[in-house]
């Protein structure tokens, strides 16, 4: 495992590859972008180390900041999103490809039939292949990715609360999923500034994007739209949620996970016996990040785009400070008007808010309402008491985690 051989090379030590895989269980990502995350590696270190792990050759950076069209139509978006792989390098009937899992042999396999070429295979870190997948493809990263420096974080809600209408403004019966926007980067970036989708825009398809790098219709070099931020590679597969038909079956059930999607699934699905609608949010870096949500009107891609700094009033604000649950009517703030008008426009008349904790910090939270205008159950005991097996099941996934590498 990757993780143990940053170990053996005294790369980073045994309790730092902990902390980063108990992060991977609780917040998702590649191991090394919790390294990243976690303040273990740097971005070019984490290339690095990659490279040499996988006995690959490293990739020049300038050869990706601008792929001719020619070589991205080698390679079917199908397969692209399938196998996660870029096509960046096309020599005679050699083809580099970019992977964040170059030991998958059935890809490699797979993309030299369709291409009629030698695939040979590079990797880099996470956070660089979905920057480059957003680049390219207008595949959008996860907000996560977005807010991996302070530099980033700081200048992400800078945007965000100068694009905020003045006191006192009428707010809308209903807003778009909310539109972020950033600064293009200096032009000694070794990245080039991206372009995402716009409000209500679909993922690319295959004949899209047949259309996009076609010579008649090439990919434009300037015009940077604001970003939107989601989930956009997750969001192709529905979560399934799990329906226990009581505590006893949702215990068991959480007991028996084996990824954090799973344990989404058990309690947002028994949430939704208490509640009309219910999200998970990740808190890292002083951020609630959404996780996933379901229920009345809920659509999970509002939830994933939702980012909610806790320095300022809210009810999260509230749970993560004080680290108790919150039952009750949420205060008429601005982000709490925000939250809501993502939500469909008007405030329940009190919600619930259940923080989970590991290892002496709130990690992630549990929302749940009845809908605009009505009152949030109380009967959370059961809940709670469900909620409180979390953080064994993170224990123990990361358990697992280890004892199979």
């Amino acid at each position: 495992m990757f993780g143990d051989f940053l170990v053996r090379q005294k790369i980073i030590t045994g309790d730092q590859l902990t902390e980063a895989m108990n992060a991977q269980i609780i917040f998702g990502g590649r191991l090394g972008t919790n390294l990243i995350e976690s303040g273990a590696l740097n971005e070019d270190n984490l290339e690095k180390h990659l490279a040499q792990y996988h006995r690959l050759q490293p990739v020049a950076l300038e050869t990706l900041n601008n792929i001719q069209t020619n070589t991205l139509r080698l390679i079917p978006v199908s397969l692209v999103k399938k196998y996660r792989v870029i096509p960046f390098e096309a020599q005679e009937k050699h083809l580099g490809v970019l992977m964040m899992d170059p030991g998958r042999l059935d890809a490699l396999d797979e993309l030299s039939f369709v291409t009629g070429m030698n695939i040979k295979p590079y990797v880099i870190p996470e956070i660089r292949f979905l920057l480059l997948l957003e680049k390219y493809y207008r595949i959008k990263r996860d907000i996560r990715y977005i807010t991996l420096s302070k530099q980033d974080t700081a200048q992400f809600l800078a945007e965000r609360m100068s694009k905020r209408p003045a006191p006192g403004t009428p707010a809308p019966a209903e807003i778009p999923p909310q539109k972020q926007t950033a600064q293009p980067a200096p032009q000694a970036a070794e990245t080039p500034s991206l372009k995402p989708l716009g409000n209500h825009e679909e993922l690319t398809t295959e004949e899209d994007f047949e259309k996009m790098v076609g010579p008649e219709k090439p990919v434009p070099a300037q015009a940077k739209p604001a970003i939107e931020l989601s989930h956009a590679m997750e969001l192709e597969e529905t979560l399934q949620l799990k329906h226990p038909a009581d505590l006893k079956d949702a215990r068991a059930l959480l007991g028996s996970v084996e990824s954090r999607d799973d344990i989404a699934a058990v309690v947002l699905g028994y949430a939704l016996s208490v509640f009309r609608r219910a999200a998970l949010f990740m808190i890292q870096k002083e951020l609630a990040i959404g996780w996933e949500g379901a229920g009345q009107g809920v659509h999970r891609l509002n939830i994933k785009q939702l980012i909610i700094p806790l320095d300022q009033p809210s009810v999260f604000k509230f749970v993560h400070d004080t680290g108790a649950h919150f039952v009750g009517p949420p205060q008429p703030t601005e982000l709490n008007r925000d939250f809501f008008l993502l939500l469909g426009g008007k405030l329940p008349k009190s919600v619930v808010i259940i923080p989970v904790h590991f290892m002496g910090k709130v990690v992630q939270m549990l929302y749940g309402d009845n809908g605009a205008g009505e009152f949030a159950s109380t009967n959370i005991g059961e809940l709670l008491i469900l909620l409180q097996q979390v953080p064994e099941v993170i224990e123990t996934l990361v358990l697992r985690k280890r004892r199979m590498s």
